[in-house]
């Protein structure tokens, strides 16, 4: 069996290197930019079609308006 100072040593230096490894995860995240989760796109996305949507219904209502005049 190893000394319990060894022991504490050997986990003490994983630790710091695990603790290392996510500040560099973390750091390359951040170097990267803001990403967007799935969800978060998708409901960008949905959005963006809502709003397209909408406004080509919008035009239909106003180009039926402009056109009811000259069929009646």
């Amino acid at each position: 069996m190893y000394p319990l100072g060894w022991e504490r040593e050997l986990s003490r230096e994983r630790m710091s290197e695990a603790r290392a490894e996510a500040q560099e995860r973390r750091l390359a995240r951040m170097a990267a930019g803001p990403r967007l989760s799935l969800r978060a796109r998708v409901a960008r996305k949905l959005f963006e079609a809502a709003i397209t949507l909408e406004r080509e219904e919008a035009w239909r209502m106003v180009w039926d308006k402009l056109e009811a005049p000259k069929h009646s």
